[in-house]
């Protein structure tokens, strides 16, 4: 009966096996590489961060020193080398223990049971997991060598904080490379595989030691260590490294990898982000971010100190040249807040947002030379009543130019000159420079009411910087699979946002700033251009400067949008700027820009060739008197004056054409034809050609038109005037139009 009783118990459990093993998943994921970090690189290729679920590096298994693999055999499974993948020893123990307790305390997994465990079931400690764990483990042992297995578990096994694996463990918990580590580490670490939340050096340090005390007693009984040298450990007590971000191991520059990873999800999704083993090479500057993080928390500090009620701050710098974001902070502690004000925040520009304006000015014609009338002025607004901009020190300065106004950052003339242009025309512009945000299309843009981001400001003063070719900023230049396998790699894509002499003469302006106007707390001692911005209230201040090779913006507030005491761009925020500038360029040689073809000086000013005052002609001198004839008094005889001739023979009156265009026309030879051409944009129009020439000894004449940015629907009213220099006048005017290209 009894040989019979065991049959059966032996057919049962061989039953139970069968139909267990019908639902097992396929064993043969176990030659997969286990998931892994992706890593974020700068751009000098140092490590910045691991992004993770379950965080690893595998590494083989010669790189784990002889003694923690040691370590780990002796505390989680001693006869690892001699078992089939099942410890029936081990088993039958902890039976016993189990039945002694009346609860399951102990599990006797070997290690192979445990990466089946680790790859392919649950946690849950129930028999119908148990047996389905045997069958994996003796499927594995019959696939893989007993190292092959050992190297498996020792990458795959669960270490806390967020560490898989031995090496990802050893960087967390010692801050160095698995190889490295010591016999005492080692017993550390092997500690913890029974229990990571109870035995985590980071969380319960005195426990870590006691069980790593069991570990190196467990190795002398084993005898894999000596006593002598189990004592050698004991007395000198490892120690660990700080806790780390659970999630972002490594990290050095919190605030750009906040901006890369939403990017980085976007493309490739959460389970290749965290679990692919993907390489990110970026674009940051470890130097200039550590800079960043350093101006801007020593500007707060200082802030706070002098009574500013500043709380915030954020910085972001980029190559205006390739688009390249070098350093980003998006605020004063990453820790206290992720929130990233450097491209999430969307706050008022203030000033900072009149060179836009500007910029439009001088692209349709304006000269800096126009003098702007700053003086009280109203406009009714529909739904609104009447608005009178005012100017931030509640004076106004009558007849100013437009280089002095900005210099200067007065509001009035910016103002005027927003209701001149249109502001539709001027969001236009700012589109082309980079700025995506909403602009609402109200005369109180000029004074920067519309929210933007220091991220678009940067970008969109680079193209400034950069003679008037725009780079999106890019962050993420290449990334490649586990494998190495090219998965995206970034081109930069140029165009061209304003035409060079527009950008030059805009940046010569905006050195003024910093020389002489609002900015002069930015001078760095080189050539840089910038803008000052204060909002109403003091709830905003920014500084935007830039050199040909480096842009940054600078913004400092509240995060609550309480007022600051008395903050203007001027001050804290251009200082700043100037100290990462200084140390950012420190031993780049000064560069400045070179002057474009199409920028012309007219009395030390500055003008886009077709834009110069151009004096009038001298008037010709008079013919010598003719003689008298007989019985004449020397006057001219009546009736000898004819009308003067002067036809336009191209282009056509309402012509739609794309400039440069040649005007061409026929008049009296040794007339002298005077040019005038007006662009008309709907709301006023702008003087943009006053020229004189002279017709040749057939009469005909050509003047070549080329306005420095062709605007698609622009009208342009060219006025012809043809005068002899006995007097005689004709004129001509006609009306072409920009077409669509």
């Amino acid at each position: 009966m009894v040989g019979l009783g065991a049959v059966l118990a032996i057919g049962t459990g061989v039953g139970v096996l069968v139909a267990i093993s019908r639902d097992l998943p396929d064993v043969t994921a176990v030659y997969h590489p286990p998931a892994q970090a992706t890593r974020i690189y700068a751009a000098s290729g140092e490590l910045v961060a691991s992004l993770y679920r379950e965080n690893r590096i595998p590494i083989p298994l010669e790189a784990v020193p002889r003694h923690v693999r040691q370590a780990v055999l002796a505390i989680e499974d001693a006869r690892f080398y001699q078992h089939p993948g099942v410890d029936l020893t081990g088993i039958a123990r902890a039976i016993w223990h189990n039945i002694r307790s009346g609860e399951i305390v102990e599990g006797g997994s070997t290690i192979t049971q445990q990466l089946a465990r680790t790859l392919f079931l649950s946690q849950e400690r129930v028999l119908s997991r148990k047996l389905a764990e045997i069958v994996l483990a003796l499927e594995i042992e019959r696939r893989l060598t007993k190292d092959e297995i050992l190297e498996r578990y020792l990458n795959e096994v669960y270490f806390g904080q967020g560490a898989y694996g031995i090496e990802m463990a050893a960087r967390v918990y010692f801050g160095k490379p698995a190889r490295e580590l010591t016999l005492g580490e080692g017993a550390v670490l092997a500690g913890i595989i029974r229990a990571p939340s109870a035995y985590s050096p980071h969380t319960n340090p005195q426990a870590a030691r006691r069980r790593a005390r069991l570990v190196i007693d467990r190795m002398v009984q084993l005898g894999m260590i000596t006593p002598a040298q189990a004592g050698a450990v004991l007395r000198h007590p490892v120690t660990f490294t700080p806790p780390a971000n659970a999630g972002l191991v490594g990290i050095r520059a919190p605030y750009f990898i906040s901006f890369v990873l939403p990017q980085l999800l976007g493309r490739f999704g959460e389970e290749l982000v965290y679990r692919g083993g993907l390489s990110v090479y970026t674009t940051l500057d470890t130097r200039l971010q550590a800079l960043a993080e350093k101006v801007v928390r020593r500007g707060i500090d200082e802030g706070l100190a002098a009574g500013l009620r500043t709380s915030q701050a954020a910085l972001v710098a980029l190559d205006p040249r390739t688009g390249h974001v070098r350093a980003m902070i998006g605020g004063y502690d990453f820790d206290q807040t992720q929130f990233n004000r450097a491209w999430q925040a969307r706050r008022q520009p203030g000033s900072a947002f009149k060179p836009f304006i500007y910029v439009t000015a001088l692209a349709n014609g304006v000269p800096p030379s126009r003098v702007l009338v700053d003086a009280p002025v109203a406009y009714r607004i529909p739904g609104a009543g009447v608005w009178r901009p005012k100017n931030y020190d509640r004076r106004f300065r009558g007849p100013i130019t437009l280089r002095r106004a900005l210099e200067h950052s007065v509001n009035v003339p910016a103002v005027r000159m927003l209701s001149e242009l249109g502001p539709d025309r001027v969001i236009e512009y700012a589109r082309r420079m980079g700025i995506s945000s909403d602009l609402r299309p109200h005369l109180s843009l000029a004074l920067g009411t519309s929210e933007v981001t220091p991220l678009e400001m940067a970008s969109a003063y680079g193209v400034l910087a950069n003679l008037g070719v725009r780079v999106a900023p890019v962050a993420i230049l290449k990334v490649t699979d586990a494998s190495g396998k090219v998965l995206y790699e970034h081109f930069p894509d140029r165009e061209i946002a304003l035409a060079p002499p527009v950008a030059y003469l805009m940046t010569d302006i905006l050195k003024g700033v910093i020389t002489r106007g609002t900015g002069r707390a930015a001078n760095i001692g080189r050539p840089a251009a910038g803008k000052t911005g204060t909002t109403d209230d003091y709830r905003n201040a920014w500084f935007i400067g830039y050199t040909p090779t480096l842009v940054a913006a600078v913004w400092v507030g509240n995060d609550d949008n309480t007022p600051m005491r008395r903050v203007v761009g001027g001050g804290l925020p251009a200082k700043i700027w100037a100290a990462f500038m200084r140390s950012a360029l420190e031993g780049v040689p000064p560069e400045d820009w070179p002057r474009p073809d199409g920028v012309v000086v007219r009395g030390g000013e500055l003008y886009i060739r077709g834009t110069e005052p151009t004096p009038p002609p001298p008037p010709p001198p008079s013919p010598p008197p003719l003689p008298p004839e007989a019985g004449s008094n020397g006057a001219e005889p009546a009736g000898t004056a004819e009308a003067l001739a002067l036809t336009v023979t191209e282009p056509q009156d309402g012509a739609h054409v794309r400039t440069p265009v040649v005007i061409r026309g026929v008049t009296a030879p040794g007339a002298t034809v005077a040019i005038t051409i007006l662009a008309d944009g709907g709301l006023v129009a702008v003087r943009l050609v006053e020229t004189y020439l002279p017709a040749d000894e057939q009469g005909t004449f050509a003047y070549r038109f080329a306005p420095s940015i062709p605007i698609p629907g622009m009208r342009y009213a060219i006025t012809l005037t043809a005068r002899l220099p006995g007097g005689a006048t004709a004129t001509r005017t006609l009306t072409i139009t920009e077409a669509l290209r």
